[in-house]
């Protein structure tokens, strides 16, 4: 069972073949539920999720009791990953924002596989490249553009690393957390972009009728993320699919 779901996750395709197939017995298929807590800060890395579907939110906490969304892991990552590797504790909270499924495996294992895999040892290694690119990033974007081009560019990351079909089970208040901005804010945005006929918002969930037009009006940081996944994982790091 592992080893068929394994191909939903883009970290884990490459355990089909070589010495990492004898681990895959050793992960469990695990639910992930949506709102549900993975981990908190300060608590140690006792094992990694490898996301086959559905979204996992990373949020830092200001300290007034504000929250924002600093990162997202998907079905082209792993949750708890680099610490793991590193023996050390999570920094960040982890939420399940889009309901679905994962692989677990525990820490220890997870580093014996790193060992012994080369492959996937390279595969985790510029995963963690990528983590610090889409961190850069992302600290450009917040920075430099308006909140109408953040916003295509969050819906259309959530669609691609969430590896679901149908409507996308975001809420506005999910969505101001992800783009650092007040919730009406977002709602206004959110408007603009009905209007224009480019989303569908309703009883907490998105569908993009329009995904070119809606890659259009991304800022260039969607392309310059997608391409890092590309980087890293090559085909099938998401489903990009920019014209004009």
């Amino acid at each position: 069972m592992a080893a068929a779901a394994a191909e939903s996750n883009s970290i884990l395709k490459a355990l089909e073949a070589g010495p990492g197939a004898r681990f895959l017995p050793r992960f469990q298929r695990v639910p992930l539920r949506r709102g549900a807590v993975l981990h908190y800060p300060g608590e140690p890395a006792e094992a990694v999720c490898f996301p086959l579907s559905g979204l996992v939110a990373v949020m830092s906490d200001s300290a007034d009791g504000e929250s924002v969304q600093t990162g997202m892991v998907g079905c082209e990552g792993a949750v708890g990953a680099f610490e793991a590797y590193v023996g050390g504790r999570f920094a960040s909270k982890y939420v399940v924002q889009v309901g679905g499924e994962a692989l677990r495996l525990g820490a220890a294992t997870f580093r014996e596989l790193c060992r012994e895999a080369l492959d996937f040892r390279q595969r985790m290694e510029r995963y963690f490249e990528f983590l610090l690119t889409e961190s850069r990033v992302l600290v450009m974007c917040n920075a430099l553009h308006g909140v109408e081009a953040r916003l295509a560019r969050s819906i259309l990351e959530a669609l691609e690393r969430s590896c679901i079909e149908g409507p996308l089970p975001l809420t506005q208040e999910a969505l101001a957390q992800m783009l650092g901005a007040q919730r009406t804010t977002v709602a206004v945005a959110m408007s603009r972009l009905q209007r224009a006929g480019l989303v569908r918002s309703g009883r907490g969930a998105v569908t993009v009728p329009d995904r070119a037009a809606l890659e259009r009006l991304a800022c260039r940081c969607h392309l310059a993320l997608h391409e890092a996944r590309r980087g890293a994982w090559g085909e099938g790091a998401g489903r990009l699919q920019r014209s004009g």
